[in-house]
């Protein structure tokens, strides 16, 4: 198969460019044909173009990130709700003339797809690393609704509220990890310089070592025995639950494993609930109808446990049981959640009662996000300061034995 570049009209004489694959001309023009559009040029790609075109879009997969999505989609969200654009209008305007060198790829690229009559979702699926799942399927349910200019703007406030969180810890590790590295650094400094001349010295003024000297031996003995083979053990232990993870079973374990952890379970089961309970809400301001929005927010849910037990939510619900007890049912959400969702229930409105859901949940997570960093920081604090401590107070006692045997003599 060969790539051909066209220039094309259709039936309202409206131009269009892309790419489409083809073994020779002839086939491209019947391929053309066949999406009621009348070619004007067709020229083959070359072999150097098509390489090119790869690379660029094999880098765009591996690259990008939310930072480009986030950007594209206010741009989207300017021109084709402000502006009251068509989206394969922008997408062509942003790949031609975006001042972000990213975006303009990336919108590039879309709009070769576009182009050839794929749908916006099925093009962002392209690049996982950039537009994750729960955008994609966003994305889909705006155009099955015609409703992108809404859904737009719930994409952006679900990736800034991503990157507020993921911002909040990080600064709530920094300080903790710098510490830790600069009390490693000191208790490295005392370990393998000071420490050995100052037992030369106490072994050449006759003097036994103290307490902390010996404590200071023990942790010298560890970090250089004990240490490598508990990482070497842990990172064994790393590979051999990504390959059993790797299997669907074994996925399924570790994940239902994972959430009976006493900290990163509940962190784990917010952030699922945060997920569905927003997308849910969003599908269905969009008009979208329950057995499409539950279908769609099931894409979204990470731990395959939760995944599972939400699927037999979903068949409930399409069987005709009522959300808030199939909810309780499978144990998707607690009572006082379920109760905002029954009361949504009887006064049809689902819109409030998920976007409650989401709110609580995503208020929940942040709180365990800041104990489990506060705790995790305090710990890794209080053990630098302590073997500054042991090191400190062994250095110091040294030099007092010292002092008094220089005395004595």
């Amino acid at each position: 198969m060969a790539e051909f570049k066209y220039r094309a009209s259709d039936a309202d004489g409206k131009i269009s460019e892309g790419a489409i694959s083809a073994a020779d001309k002839r086939e491209a023009t019947a391929l053309l044909a066949a999406m009621k559009l009348a070619p004007i040029t067709i020229k083959a790609i070359s072999e150097s173009e098509a390489r090119e075109k790869e690379k660029n879009s094999s880098q765009l997969k591996n690259a990008g990130g939310e930072k480009t999505a986030l950007a594209l989609f206010k741009k989207l969200k300017q021109l084709c709700g402000s502006g009251a654009m068509p989206v394969s209008d922008a997408i062509k305007a942003l790949g031609l003339r975006s001042l972000d060198r990213r975006v303009k790829a990336v919108s590039a690229e879309l709009y070769k797809d576009l182009s050839e009559g794929k749908t916006l979702a099925a093009a962002l699926r392209k690049y996982p690393d950039t537009f994750d799942a729960s955008i994609t399927h966003l994305v889909e349910a705006g155009e099955s609704t015609a409703n992108l200019g809404f859904v737009f703007e719930n994409i952006i406030a679900y990736i800034e509220d991503r990157r507020k969180l993921r911002a909040t810890v990080f600064s709530a590790l920094a300080y903790p990890v710098f510490l830790c590295i600069m009390a490693t650094g000191v208790v490295l400094l005392f370990l393998f310089f000071m420490l050995p001349k100052i037992k030369t010295m106490m072994a050449n003024m006759g003097a036994g070592e103290n307490l902390p000297v010996k404590m200071m031996n023990a942790i010298g003995d560890f970090l250089m025995t004990g240490a490598p083979c508990i990482i070497v053990a842990a990172l064994a232990a790393f590979v051999a639950l990504r390959l059993y993870g790797a299997t669907r079973s074994g996925k399924r374990k570790i994940d239902a494993a994972a959430l009976k952890l006493p900290i990163v379970g509940k962190i784990a089961f917010d952030a699922d609930v945060c997920r569905f309970s927003n997308i849910a809400s969003t599908l269905f301001a969009s008009g979208v109808n329950t057995t499409e929005a539950f279908r769609l927010a099931e894409k979204t849910i990470s731990n395959t446990e939760i995944s599972s037990r939400f699927r037999h939510f979903r068949t409930a619900v399409n069987d005709g049981a009522p959300i808030s007890a199939a909810l309780r049912r499978f144990e998707l959400l607690d009572d006082e959640d379920v109760d905002v969702v029954s009361v949504g229930e009887r006064t049809g409105s689902l819109v409030s009662a998920f976007g409650e859901l989401n709110a609580a949940h995503s208020e929940s997570l942040k709180k365990r996000i800041k104990t489990a960093t506060t705790a995790l920081g305090g710990a890794a604090l209080g053990l630098a300061f302590l073997l500054v401590f042991i090191f400190a107070t062994g250095i110091v006692l040294s030099i007092l034995g010292l002092s008094q045997g220089l005395v004595a003599k």
